[in-house]
């Protein structure tokens, strides 16, 4: 219980969270949908969809820290070339979802979500083949749906991802104290979820990211199952926040991923 309390302190969330608020927009163009999904009695969880064409595939991203799912509306040709729909859903605190943002809840919140999506997707007539792709601090969220390996998953994408929680505590957030330590948080951390995976994963990571570095990828890519399809791409030069920048570098292997898994 103590360690649960201390990564969801406050004082600490205050150490890991950026969060962006705005106000649920109304939505004039047909192809854009307004995503909210009521999880709890008190959490409402939104986000957006973009659609490209209802018979391709969706990829349903969860985002990096400081980012909001209406920054992806700048970014949709570069996912609409990998001939993907692109749902975005933010974290609690963000964008105009309800309640303020503690790590644990990261988890909690993630299969929920991704439950009320599916129905969406049902309800919306939309080809039932998904992906996954967990950015940054959104690795958490993918860790734990992955983890669940639902039927109806195609496959997991890992970009600027973590592996342990225990290193972005520590290194990143420089948070520390009783119950800190690998094996105290063992089970909030992404690659303790990774080694329950059955569906294939990429990992796409860039070699000059000094946030979350690469070897954080080369530990997500560890710790696939044997067994399990799972490809490594390191980006040579790209950081953490300019790595869409390298296009074509991103997008061949994320397309090919689709196309083979589809």
């Amino acid at each position: 219980m103590v360690k649960k309390l201390l990564i969801d302190n406050p004082v600490v969330s205050r150490q890991v969270f950026y969060p962006r608020k705005m106000s649920k927009p109304d939505i004039l163009d047909p192809k854009v949908k307004v995503l909210e999904f009521g999880i709890s009695k008190k959490i409402t969880i939104g986000g957006f969809f973009y659609l490209n064409d209802k018979n391709f595939p969706t990829i349903l991203l969860f985002h990096g820290n400081g980012e909001i799912a209406a920054d992806y509306q700048y970014f949709l040709d570069f996912f609409f070339d990998c001939e993907v729909n692109l749902a975005v859903v933010d974290f609690r605190g963000y964008g105009f979802s309800s309640g303020e943002p503690i790590y644990t809840s990261l988890l909690s919140d993630a299969f929920p979500v991704y439950n009320e999506f599916c129905k969406w997707m049902k309800i919306n007539n939309l080809k039932d083949s998904l992906f996954l792709l967990g950015r940054s601090l959104g690795s958490a969220c993918a860790s734990e749906i992955g983890a669940h390996n639902p039927d109806n998953l195609k496959g997991i994408i890992f970009e600027s991802g973590f592996a342990s929680i225990y290193n972005m505590m520590t290194r990143l957030f420089r948070v520390n104290g009783p119950g800190i330590t690998p094996e105290g948080l063992r089970e909030y951390s992404n690659d303790t979820r990774i080694l329950k995976f059955q569906k294939p994963v990429l990992i796409i990571h860039g070699t000059e990211d000094w946030i979350i570095p690469s070897d954080e990828g080369k530990l997500i890519y560890e710790c696939v199952p044997p067994g399990v399809e799972k490809k490594l791409v390191l980006i040579e030069g790209a950081g953490h926040n300019n790595i869409f920048s390298f296009r074509d570098e991103y997008i061949t292997p994320l397309k090919e991923f689709i196309q083979k898994h589809k």
